[in-house]
C-alpha cells in the first residue's frame, strides 16, 4: 500500500504495475506530488525501440526518481549496450544526486505520450538542474516551448543539451521563466536532457 504510513518505514515504493515508457512517467506524475521522488521507483521493461533516440527516450522514462531496468539485456545490441551504459553512468553521477535533494517541478500537463512532456529538477543550494523532456507522437510536433520554474530571473543559466539537440548557451532566468526553453527534436518518441547550471554573478 503506497501510503504515508507505509512510507515512514520503507525505502521507496514500486509506483505502477505496468512499465512501458508513457506508464512509467504517468506514474511518476502522479505519486511525485505527494511522496519524494528518491522513493518513487519505475521499472524499465522491454519496448519497441527501432531508434538509438527511442532506447534511451525507455530508459529515461524510468530514470526520473528510483530506476530498475527489468529486462533480459542479452537481447539488446551493441550499440544499445554502450549507450544504456552512458545512460545509467549519467543517472548514477549527474541525475539521482538532483533527484535526491533538488525541488521537482511538473511543467506539462500529465503524459499522455501524443504530446510533449516534461519535468525540471532545480536544487537551488548547488545551483544546478536538470530538465527532462519526451516528445509524443504527433507528426508535426517537432518544436516545443517549456517554462522553467525556480530560477532566479536575474541570473544567468548556462544550458548543457546532453543530446546536442541544440548548441549549448547562456541565458537569463528571465528568460527561461518567461519566454521558455525551447527544444527540437526531429523523432517521435524521443527525448532530451537539459542540464541548467547558475552563473556566478
Amino acid at each position: 500500500m503506497v501510503d504515508f504510513g507505509s512510507a515512514a518505514h520503507g525505502d521507496y515504493f514500486s509506483i505502477t504495475d505496468t512499465y512501458d515508457p508513457l506508464s512509467n512517467r504517468r506514474a511518476f506524475y502522479d505519486t511525485s506530488h505527494v511522496l519524494p521522488s528518491a522513493m518513487l521507483e519505475s521499472y524499465v521493461e522491454k519496448w519497441s525501440t527501432p531508434r538509438i533516440e527511442n532506447f534511451r527516450y525507455m530508459l529515461r522514462s524510468g530514470m526520473m526518481g528510483w530506476l530498475t531496468i527489468m529486462i533480459d539485456t542479452s537481447t539488446w545490441s551493441a550499440e544499445q549496450h554502450a549507450e544504456a551504459k552512458k545512460e545509467i553512468e549519467l543517472y548514477k553521477k549527474e541525475l539521482r544526486p538532483l533527484i535526491r535533494d533538488a525541488n521537482l517541478y511538473h511543467l506539462s500537463s500529465r503524459p499522455d505520450g501524443i504530446h510533449w512532456d516534461a519535468i525540471e529538477y532545480w536544487d537551488p543550494e548547488r545551483r544546478r538542474g536538470v530538465l527532462y523532456a519526451f516528445r509524443g507522437t504527433i507528426e508535426t510536433e517537432q518544436a516545443h516551448s517549456f517554462f522553467l520554474r525556480g530560477l532566479n530571473p536575474v541570473a544567468r543559466y548556462r544550458l548543457k543539451f546532453h543530446d546536442h539537440s541544440s548548441t549549448d548557451q547562456t541565458v537569463t532566468g528571465r528568460e527561461l521563466m518567461g519566454a521558455g526553453l525551447n527544444l527540437m527534436l526531429p523523432l517521435q518518441t524521443s527525448s532530451e536532457l537539459v542540464f541548467l547550471e547558475e552563473q556566478s554573478q
